[in-house]
């Protein structure tokens, strides 16, 4: 990966009281969440992530364990988008941090945090975690949501309009995220195209599953998406 420099970030309020509890972590509870990062299936959900994280003993008296959670695949996943090294990323944070002022951060602080959040952000989970989050999202589209809307419309006839026939067509619409906006594209079908629709999409299942099986053959772990990303 090419490295670059950079200079400034913008790190919310929340935020950073968030990363500024790794400073208050005892040793055995930062040593329980490396042991748990290690040991981790990487995934692009983070609340199966943070449930995996929560089986480790050590970690049971981390008050905010998702918010931490959080913050560090935003880190990972920011510092491997801009193709920044991690360490330095970390830098720039923790400066951002303490030139804020929005919590207290001594430099005896702020050393000890650039030290937990480089070790914890670079490892190889969450950097699993970021390329993923990076392959999901270099698409011009990504798919949000769909729904279909079933209607019977009437054909008339004649000058007295009788209701001759009908016709049921379905609109289809499909949310999207472009290019980081929302947008709503529609389809009308008819009941064939939901049918061909309906052979496309099983189609495609039945062949995730033979993927998953040739990746479970050879020890690959497959990354789990949230539904709606």
């Amino acid at each position: 990966m090419t490295t670059s420099r950079i200079r400034s970030v913008d790190v919310p309020e929340d935020e950073q009281g968030i990363i500024a509890q790794l400073t208050r972590l005892t040793d055995p509870a930062l040593e329980g969440l490396e042991r748990a990062l290690c040991r981790a299936t990487p995934t692009l959900d983070r609340e199966n992530l943070v449930a995996q994280l929560s089986q480790e003993p050590l970690l049971a008296e981390v008050a905010d364990l998702d918010g931490i959670v959080a913050s560090l695949v935003n880190v990972a996943s920011t510092a491997y988008s801009g193709h920044v090294e991690t360490s330095e990323f970390v830098q720039v944070v923790v400066d951002t941090i303490q030139n804020d002022h929005v919590i207290e951060l001594s430099d005896s602080d702020a050393q000890v945090l650039r030290n937990r959040l480089t070790r914890l952000a670079g490892s190889k989970c969450l950097e699993l975690i970021a390329k993923g989050n990076l392959l999901l999202r270099a698409n011009e589209r990504n798919y949000r949501s769909a729904q279909i809307t079933t209607d019977l419309r009437p054909v008339f006839l004649g000058e007295d309009l009788k209701v001759s026939a009908g016709l049921i067509l379905h609109q289809l619409a499909v949310h999207a995220s472009h290019n980081g906006r929302s947008e709503t594209v529609f389809f009308t079908l008819d009941s064939e195209d939901l049918r061909s629709l309906n052979r496309v999409v099983f189609r495609a299942i039945e062949k995730e599953k033979s993927l998953r099986d040739l990746a479970a053959k050879s020890g690959t772990p497959i990354l789990t998406v949230v539904s709606g990303e």
